[in-house]
C-alpha cells in the first residue's frame, strides 16, 4: 500500500498500490492490475482446485516472499549491505528468500551489468498506465529491462507486463530505448551455468521471450481493452484515517 501523510489534517490517506498518480487527480492502473483479466488457463484452475481454501494464504505468502526479495535486491543495487541475520541472531530472510537473493548477487557479480535504474515508478498519461520497473541496466552494451520473478513458473502475463513496461520506459526515455527485455527467474530449474553466452546459473536464469515486442504489446493492448470495458469508471480505494486519538470525555 502507498501511504500519504497529510500533516495539516493529521490524516493518513492509504492509496491502493495498484493505481498510480502524479497529481492526485488522474489515477492509472498498473500493468499487473490490467493483466489480472487475462485468462489464467487450465493449470491455474487445477492448482486452485488442489489447494482449495488455502489459496489466499499461499498467494499472500508468495507475495510476501517476492516483496522481501525485491526490496533486498534494490538495497543491494543501491550499495546497501544485506544481512541474513540481525545483531540478535534472528533471521531477516527465510532460507528460500536468502537463496534467491544469493542467486541475483551471483548474476550481478558474474556479468557485471551497468546499473541505469532500479525500482523506478513511471506514469504515462498517453498510455494511462503506471508501473514500477524492477531493473534497467546495460549488459554487453545493450540496454536491458529486467523483471525479477520469485514464482515457480514464468507466465504469459509476465511477457505482456514487460512489453507494456518497454513502451512506458521508451516513451519517457526516448534517448535510451530498451533493446532487450527478460525475466530474472530466481526459481528456475537450470542446473548449469549455461553455454553460448546464456545468462544463467544453477537455479536461476535471465529468460527472454521469443515473441517480438510489437506482438507482445498488441496482446497487452487487447487485454487493456477488456479491462477498460469492465472498469469504465475506475478509481482507487482511498481510505482516510486520523493518526492519533484522545478521549475527550
Amino acid at each position: 500500500m502507498k501511504i500519504f501523510y497529510n500533516e495539516k489534517l493529521q490524516q493518513i490517506n492509504v492509496l491502493d498500490e495498484r493505481f498510480y498518480t502524479d497529481d492526485n487527480v488522474r489515477f492509472y492502473p498498473s500493468a499487473t492490475t490490467v493483466l489480472s483479466v487475462y485468462p489464467k488457463g487450465g493449470y491455474f484452475q487445477e492448482w486452485l482446485k488442489n489447494v482449495g481454501i488455502n489459496a489466499d494464504e499461499i498467494r499472500d505468502r508468495a507475495a510476501e516472499v517476492g516483496s522481501n526479495v525485491h526490496d533486498a535486491i534494490d538495497k543491494y543495487l543501491k550499495g546497501g549491505e544485506i544481512n541474513w541475520f540481525n545483531e540478535h541472531g534472528l533471521e531477516l530472510y527465510t532460507l528460500e528468500e536468502w537463496q534467491m537473493i544469493n542467486k541475483f548477487v551471483e548474476f550481478w557479480e558474474r556479468f557485471n551489468p551497468e546499473l541505469i535504474s532500479t525500482e523506478i515508478s513511471l506514469i504515462s498519461h498517453k498510455m494511462k498506465l503506471g508501473g514500477t520497473l524492477d531493473l534497467v541496466c546495460k549488459i554487453n552494451d545493450e540496454i536491458w529491462l529486467i523483471d525479477h520473478k520469485t514464482s515457480n513458473a514464468i507466465q504469459k502475463t509476465h511477457e505482456l507486463q514487460l512489453a507494456a513496461y518497454v513502451e512506458l520506459w521508451n516513451e519517457l526515455n526516448p534517448k535510451f530505448p530498451i533493446q532487450r527485455k527478460g525475466v530474472m527467474h530466481l526459481k528456475a530449474q537450470t542446473r548449469t551455468e549455461g553455454k553460448n553466452g546464456k545468462i544463467q546459473g544453477k537455479g536461476w536464469k535471465l529468460h527472454e521471450f521469443e515473441r517480438p515486442q510489437e506482438e507482445a504489446y498488441r496482446l497487452y493492448r487487447y487485454t487493456r481493452a477488456i479491462w477498460d470495458e469492465e472498469n469504465p469508471n475506475y478509481r482507487p480505494k482511498n481510505l482516510v484515517y486520523p493518526v492519533s486519538f484522545k478521549r475527550t470525555a
